[in-house]
């Protein structure tokens, strides 16, 4: 008994070792198509004098971010007007289409204005965000705001990632109509 015992071991060890060996050839296989199918990441272009800024970076979301401080007066859209000159003769296309706007949020004693935009990328497989934000601090008496005064210079945060669903963001492909239909025009 002790030998049929021996032996049922020794099998299920070989079945064992080969099945780890089959799962660690298809996890290799699985990366290295995985590797070539992924489509390369588009270069983060920098507002001019920022190059030597630090990029944050994390590779397997697919996320490259960096900042700064605009020594510009609110309400500039100098950084917008920069990213949309550099990347919509590229094919980049911002969405929503319509020019943004800058908006107020308030948080109890302070305000943010904000200008944000997104350019999709031609392939729809990444976008780049940028944030512009003009930090107020708010001077209240009872329950209205009497005076405001205003941080010097706007923060600038610019990210580039890959769209969450690119699926949705493909337009819809035009359908051809069926032989002998009738177009009206």
């Amino acid at each position: 008994m002790s030998v049929r015992r021996k032996d049922l071991f020794l099998v299920l060890a070989v079945i064992l070792i080969a099945w780890v060996a089959v799962m660690a050839g298809l996890a290799r296989w699985q990366r290295s198509r995985a590797v070539k199918q992924v489509a390369v990441q588009p270069e983060l272009p920098h507002f001019p004098g920022t190059e030597a800024v630090q990029e944050q970076t994390v590779p397997n979301l697919g996320w490259t971010k960096y900042w700064f401080t605009l020594n510009e007066d609110y309400p500039s859209k100098s950084v917008y007007y920069f990213y949309r000159k550099e990347l919509e003769p590229q094919g980049w296309r911002r969405i929503p289409a319509a020019e943004p706007q800058w908006y107020r949020m308030e948080s109890g004693e302070e305000a943010r204005d904000m200008l944000r935009a997104t350019w999709l990328a031609p392939n729809r497989l990444h976008q780049i965000d940028l944030e512009m934000v003009s930090v107020v601090e708010l001077e209240r008496e009872a329950a209205s705001v009497v005076g405001e005064t205003r941080e010097p210079g706007i923060r600038i945060y610019v990210t580039l990632r890959r769209v969450l669903m690119p699926g949705l963001l493909r337009p819809p492909q035009p359908t051809q109509p069926p032989r002998g239909a009738i177009e009206v025009h």
